[in-house]
């Protein structure tokens, strides 16, 4: 007969392993997602919207039919999931350039060489077959709507926290780059179908001369260390 402390400690381990379980379950879902709204990036920018199919889609993610239905109710809602990641990444991209040009780590050339070649990456390519797509399917059309509002908001805070106009008034500020923004977009639907030095090198001057002569650089943010730290209260909530 095996002793009760034997078979308290087995109880435990059981209670253990039984609390591991979902935590496990949780990251290997969260790995499915990512692999299969990877791979529906990945075709969207290798196909096209036209071109994407299920069978190449869940071998490339690396998961059964099965995984992509229990996850996506179709296979147009994981793709509106992933046109959510691309426009994240693609927001977070332009934010990066922004930081380093305030902080002086680059300069106006390489701020517009760097926006310009991101409108000209596969992540433009991304959400440029999404649009197209968007189209014809009235599904895709609806279910993206809010992730294209935060879209134009991000967009427009990359120029706004970038760089101040000081000769026109916000709403005038804000066309200006909304005017810049579709220039962007414009270069990159170009530059899709073949990419010559000379006239992006062009386009890159007449964009700084047109959109940037009068700009000014804002500076580079320094974290408010007392707000992030908080103030340290009592059990009472008193300030200590």
């Amino acid at each position: 007969m095996r002793h009760p402390t034997y078979r308290s400690v087995g109880i435990i381990r059981m209670i253990i392993m039984d609390k591991k379980l979902p935590t496990a379950r949780i990251r290997d879902s969260e790995k499915t997602v990512a692999a299969l709204k990877r791979a529906a990036i990945d075709q969207l920018i290798s196909n096209g919207f036209a071109g994407l199919s299920i069978a190449p889609l869940l071998k490339k993610a690396g998961v059964s039919r099965g995984a992509l239905f229990h996850h996506f109710a179709s296979k147009d809602a994981l793709v509106v999931a992933a046109f959510e990641d691309v426009l994240a990444e693609f927001a977070i991209c332009l934010t990066r350039i922004s930081q380093r040009l305030r902080s002086g780590e680059i300069g106006l050339e390489e701020f517009v060489t760097e926006t310009s070649a991101a409108f000209a990456s596969d992540l433009f390519i991304a959400t440029m077959e999404m649009s197209l797509g968007m189209r014809v399917e009235e599904f895709l059309s609806e279910a993206a709507q809010d992730a294209i509002v935060v879209w134009r908001e991000n967009l427009l805070r990359f120029w706004t926290d970038t760089f101040d106009l000081p000769a026109l008034s916000q709403a005038e500020q804000e066309t200006h780059w909304a005017i810049a923004s579709n220039t962007l977009r414009g270069y990159g639907f170009t530059n899709s179908f073949g990419h010559q030095e000379v006239a992006t090198r062009h386009m890159r001057q007449g964009f700084a001369q047109f959109f940037l002569t009068g700009a000014v650089i804002k500076p580079a943010i320094t974290p408010d260390i007392s707000a992030l730290q908080g103030k340290k209260t009592t059990n009472s909530g008193e300030d200590k």
